[in-house]
């Protein structure tokens, strides 16, 4: 997730870091080059556990430049997806050119790009049930542009300016196996600006200082109609309720409609100098600042979630006419469904919530030559982000004001490369690195307070489905603070000292993801090393061989529901259902943000590589590698349960979801002649572990866990499923044409797995007979054509 990784363009960070949708989109033909780090990067790089990604933007030259460039794909071209027994079909247009060149020569110069894509296509659903499998077509598109100055003030100065914007829009989703109802639309859009002033200060030092701003947003609304939506009044005719049965579900997304939107204001000085003392030093220090407001604007489950695993799943025949139009929720059936129905759960309130946090950092990198053979690479980066878990939010009982913020992220990293001799480097070093807190951490528990999920227990009622409130009006906001059963003591404590027999005297609340308390929230921080070699072999080629070490700590991970007790000689909780033995009896389902996940990752990567020569480059990767993790132990009320509880509960350690024991790469490029270039890339993995579940609430927690536990006691093994073996082969053909001058046009014609491997998915759910350890989705042979003209 975001908290992983971080992206920059030109010094400027431009993560999306809201915890859903996607990221900042720009064109490839904008870039001029980009660094992946997978692991141990430098000071200067920080609020990612795992990866950086650095890009650098063309700029203009005294040389006037420029290409147009087209690629087109068509289903004709592709092959049939095996699962679907038809050619998926799709008509992919992209459109860039891209232009920069002097304005004032040896001054200013100047660089454009804008790209156009558009893809009519089709999503076609197969899930069990054939009334529900339908095809949908629409067309995606994105365009993406940006402008950049770049300005010679002097021989020691320079300043430059950019402007960037994207759009993306989706008329659904991609089509699945589960209820095509359930699908929505998707928007994105990003936009950047960013000035930069650079100063030559002297021959050994130069400083740099960056201002810009980051913003990204999305929407997102659903496709079915619904004219009695709960929040018809305020002009919400879409949508529906999530509805979990037993091995199938109604699962739109809970927050729709929403949208949410993020704006970054960021600066960062960068000083470089150099200096001899006992040998070589290349230092560089610096600090930044961000600013980041964030709106949140979800829906949050104002169209109802239902629990629907009081029984078997119906029969096909019965459950496909209890919903005969998916995308029309007047035509369902809703009353039918009430026996299986236990809790119906509906916010109300203000979904508009703001959020504000600040993000600090500053770090010092000396890189120390200290002889010709030894360089020592010596890193101190500290990292601060202020109210990036709603510090100062108050959500009694579970949540105070005035919580501090994690202070202590100071990030020591080591590195050193010793030559033993003048073809062979021996590398290695370790380092502590803290992630990024997401708008995920702060948003759900900053809205909290003025929004109530209303959660409606079944009273036995034939209609209860339909009709929760029993013909009541829905309360707003204040009407349902007023009835609430942990505002209103004297009405509770009286039903509960008949045992809570009777209809409820008032509401019961659903409360989500507030902070757990401080000491169970800290940034995500893992703790890396490696050591390694490279050895050139000839002129043109080397290997490289490196063990690679990973710990996290500290990782986000959402206990599911914290209102349940756990009997101690089983291990196992309390049903829910049963009021009297909840933490807090006046409050339904109440689900808290900890950050007490970890993980273990232990790789050997190595390579092969030939650079450019007789024509030809390649390059062959292969990394043995095995990931591990755990989730958090369950917890009973805002302590973690002190007696070992059930595996399935939480906290087992095990292999991931994401373990994958074998990666394989191979790619090479062949200059034929002529201006005719061949270039493949073939990928062979082992297959990657899969959350293998049985589906459904069986153990009564009144929310999900892992939903491993089986109906006859039995618990499914953690990670247990692997998917078949990937095994892809990708191939380009190029064509250069001299036109003349300086222009010339590139024909192209892509393969994307040109032998036509299904890399099959599989069904991981055993609740679900007609797709565990099916062949539910698979990989297709495609194909993609183009041109590119430059001067």
């Amino acid at each position: 997730e975001a908290r992983e990784f971080q992206l920059n363009m030109d010094g400027q960070q431009v993560s999306a870091d809201i915890g859903t949708g996607g990221q900042a989109k720009f064109s490839a033909d904008a870039i001029a080059e980009f660094q992946f780090i997978s692991n141990r990067f430098d000071a200067t790089l920080g609020r990612s556990t795992g990866v950086q990604v650095n890009a650098i933007t063309k700029s203009g030259t005294n040389r006037l430049a420029g290409l147009f460039r087209s690629n087109f794909r068509d289903s004709r071209f592709n092959a049939e997806n095996p699962v679907l027994g038809r050619v998926e079909p799709i008509k992919n247009q992209q459109y860039s050119t891209a232009v920069g060149g002097p304005i004032v020569r040896d001054k200013l110069h100047f660089f454009g790009n804008y790209e156009y894509e558009r893809e009519p296509r089709t999503s076609i659903f197969n899930s069990p049930y054939p009334a529900f499998n339908v095809t949908l077509d629409g067309e995606d598109n994105q365009k993406k542009g940006g402008i950049r100055l770049d300005y010679q003030m002097s021989s020691a100065t320079r300043v430059m300016g950019k402007f960037s914007k994207a759009t993306f829009s989706q008329p659904f989703g991609a089509g699945n196996t589960g209820f095509s109802g359930s699908t929505g639309t998707n928007a994105e859009y990003n936009r950047e600006a960013l000035g930069q002033l650079t100063q030559v200060l002297s021959n050994r030092m130069v400083n740099e200082i960056k201002v810009g701003q980051a913003v990204f947003g999305l929407s997102n609304r659903n496709l079915t109609s619904w004219s009695n939506h709960w929040q018809k009044a305020n002009g919400i005719t879409i949508g529906s309720p999530r509805i979990a049965f037993t091995g199938f579900a109604i699962a739109p997304n809970a927050n729709y409609p929403r949208h949410q939107d993020q704006w970054v204001w960021s600066g960062r000085d960068d000083f470089t100098t150099s200096y001899v003392a006992g040998g070589r030093h290349d230092l560089r220090m610096g600090a930044e600042f961000l600013n980041r407001h964030q709106i949140q604007a979800n829906c949050r489950q104002c169209s109802g979630d239902m629990r629907a695993n009081g029984g078997p799943l119906p029969s096909a025949a019965l459950l496909q006419s209890y919903f005969p139009d998916p995308f029309n929720v007047d035509t369902w059936n809703l009353a039918a469904i009430s026996p299986l129905v236990t809790t119906y759960s509906i916010g109300v309130g203000d979904f508009n919530v703001n959020l504000y946090s600040k993000k600090i950092g500053a770090w010092a990198q000396d890189d120390w030559q200290i002889s010709s053979n030894l360089t020592l690479n010596l890193g101190l980066r500290y990292d601060l982000e202020i109210g990036a878990f709603a510090n100062d939010v108050a959500m009694p009982p579970f949540q105070e004001a005035g919580r501090p913020n994690d202070a202590k992220n100071f990030q020591p990293r080591l590195g050193f490369a010793y030559s033993l001799n003048d073809k062979t480097v021996v590398r290695g070093g370790t380092g502590l690195y803290y992630g990024d807190a997401l708008g995920a951490d702060q948003s759900f528990a900053t809205g909290n307070p003025q929004i109530v999920v209303i959660s409606y227990t079944n009273d036995g009622r034939p209609d209860f489905a339909a009709n929760p409130t029993n013909g009541r009006p829905l309360p707003n906001y204040a009407e349902a603070q007023a009835q609430l059963c942990s505002g209103n003591p004297t009405a509770f404590n009286a039903w509960r000292a008949v045992n809570y027999t009777g209809a409820a005297p008032c509401l019961t609340r659903d409360l989500q993801e507030f902070v757990g308390l401080p000491k169970y929230v800290h940034l995500p921080k893992t703790f890396q090393t490696s050591i390694g070699m490279q050895r050139q072999v000839g002129s043109v080629m080397a290997v490289t061989a490196d063990y690679v070490y990973s710990k996290g700590s500290q990782e986000k991970d959402v206990v599911d529901n914290i209102n349940l007790t756990f009997n101690q000689a089983t291990g196992v909780n309390f049903p829910f259902a049963n009021r009297a033995t909840r933490p807090y009896p006046d409050w339904g389902v109440v689900s808290m943000n900890t950050h007490l996940g970890r993980s273990s990752y232990h790789a050997l990567q190595t390579a092969v590589t030939k650079r450019f020569s007789d024509r030809w480059q390649g390059s062959a990767t292969y990394t043995l590698s095995g990931l591990w993790n755990a989730d958090t132990k369950p917890f009973s009320g805002l302590e973690q349960v002190t007696f070992d509880t059930a595996p399935d509960l939480g906290g087992e350690w095990g292999f991931s979801a994401d373990d994958q024991r074998h990666r394989a790469v191979f790619n090479g490029i062949w200059q034929v002649g002529y201006g005719f270039q061949v270039s493949a890339l073939h990928f062979f993995a082992a297959g990657i572990r899969q959350a293998h579940t049985y589906g459904g609430d069986v153990r009564g927690t009144g929310a999900n866990f892992s939903q491993r536990f089986r109906p006859d006691g039995t618990i499914v093994p953690r990670n247990d499923l692997i998917a078949p073996a990937q095994n892809r082969t990708d191939i380009r053909f190029q064509q250069r044409i001299p036109l003349g001058g300086r222009f010339s046009v590139d024909g192209i014609a892509e393969i994307f797995n040109a032998f036509n491997r299904p890399n099959w998915g599989i069904g991981t759910q055993e609740s679900t007979p007609t797709q565990y350890l099916q062949h539910i989705s698979a990989q297709v042979r495609t194909m993609q054509f183009g041109f590119r003209l430059t001067f």
